[in-house]
């Protein structure tokens, strides 16, 4: 699991292929990578992760991912506290935790779920 920002992008280089940190973890005998493709929210991605970690006592990593992407979509997240954190540039530092409050989001918008993919075996 690379949950860092950015983890599965990388470089393509001439005659190679896409050269990166996900490619590195393969070669060395990881036989998948979960990675996201753009920067991510630290209170969106442990809401994602803590689903997918509890999907993965039943369920394959490729099931697990899916299934903590649909809970995401389907608002099953704590969306209080991710728009009290500001995601997404709702609830800007600063404002009072009142106004914050008011500003409730849905999980269900890509920002939230899409940037992790997962590379290499699915089972």
């Amino acid at each position: 699991m690379l949950s860092g920002c950015e983890t599965a992008l990388g470089k393509l280089f001439t005659g190679d292929e896409l050269v990166g940190l996900t490619r590195a973890f393969i070669y060395a005998g990881t036989p998948s990578v979960v990675a996201s493709l753009w920067k991510v929210d630290d209170a969106s991605t442990a809401a994602l992760m803590g689903s997918f970690y509890k999907n993965l006592k039943t369920k394959s990593k490729a099931e697990s991912l899916r299934q903590a992407q649909l809970d995401m979509i389907h608002g099953k997240m704590n969306a209080q506290l991710l728009a009290q954190r500001g995601v997404g540039g709702i609830g800007k530092l600063g404002q009072s935790s009142a106004a914050r409050s008011s500003h409730m989001i849905s999980t269900s918008h890509p920002y939230f779920w899409a940037p992790f993919i997962l590379v290499g075996d699915g089972k």
